[in-house]
This record gives structure tokens, C-alpha cells and sequence, in this order.
């Protein structure tokens, strides 16, 4: 049997962590890993940093041939961590091109699954800070975050 193996992403000073297990069937499961758990983390860094520069190349076509290529590689939800923390990135170096990526370059499903893991990593942290799920806060289906007006809620 195969350890499981973990990624650690930062994302707006938070951890993300993709835990690929593979339990189940050891040897199929083992077989059809995906990319993400085949990288090391130079692999990883240099994924992140070629989608960055695509993106700063200010050419649509090429950073959206960079995020085709992943798309085509990962999962979608490795893809949205991958493009978490590249757009990240974007913010250190130009806020302008930052709002252009995400407006203009980013597929509906990826900003869907960001969205989506940007709501459970604040869902978690707001639990963790002992704000109550229902009473100070909730998330509708979409993953939108609903917020009470309780001043302790703006101090996170």
C-alpha cells in the first residue's frame, strides 16, 4: 500500500492542503494518480510560476492555452489551487493585472471551484475564531457567504 501523499498550498496567508489519498484499491488507485501528486515541489513551484507569467504577458491566448494545458492535465480542483496561488502572485506585482485575470481569463468552472474553496477555507476559519454557523454566518448553495450584522463578525 501507497502512502498517502499531501500538497501545501498558501493562499492569502491561509494553508490549503489537497490530500490525495489512495486508499481503496491500492494499485489501480496508484496507477491513475494525477499530475499534482506525481510533482514534487519544484515541479509545482514551476507550474505556478509558468501560469504567473503567462498571465503577465498580458496575451489572453497564451495564458489561456497555460490554463488549457492544466485543465487537461489535473483535476479541477488542482487547477484552482494552482491558479489561487498564481493569482496571488499577481497581486505583489500588478493589482491592474490582477482584476484583468480574473475577469477576463478564468473559465466559469475554475472561478466556480476557487469560489467553492475559498468559501470552505473562511467557513473553517470563521468556526475556528468560535463564530457559529446560523447565528453569525452561513453559505448559501452557491458558496456565498452570508454574513449577519454582528459586529464581531467584522473583526475576523
Amino acid at each position: 500500500m501507497h502512502p498517502s501523499k499531501d500538497i501545501l498550498i498558501s493562499t492569502f496567508g491561509y494553508t490549503w492542503q489537497n490530500s490525495l489519498s489512495v486508499s481503496q484499491e491500492p494499485i489501480d488507485r496508484w496507477q491513475q494518480q494525477t499530475e499534482v501528486a506525481k510533482m514534487n515541489q519544484l515541479d509545482l513551484e514551476r507550474e505556478i510560476a509558468k501560469v504567473t507569467m503567462g498571465i503577465m504577458t498580458r496575451n489572453r491566448q497564451i495564458a489561456l492555452d497555460i490554463i488549457a494545458n492544466l485543465s487537461s492535465q489535473m483535476t479541477l480542483e488542482e487547477v484552482a489551487g494552482l491558479l489561487i496561488v498564481s493569482l496571488e502572485r499577481l497581486i505583489w506585482f500588478d493589482g491592474e493585472l490582477f482584476l484583468w485575470a480574473v475577469e477576463s481569463l478564468l473559465p466559469v468552472d475554475i472561478t466556480y471551484e476557487i469560489r467553492r474553496i475559498m468559501s470552505v477555507n473562511t467557513y473553517k476559519r470563521l468556526i475556528a475564531k468560535g463564530f457559529i454557523p446560523g447565528e453569525d454566518f452561513s453559505i448559501n448553495a452557491d458558496g456565498t457567504l452570508l454574513q449577519k450584522p454582528c459586529p464581531r463578525a467584522y473583526s475576523v
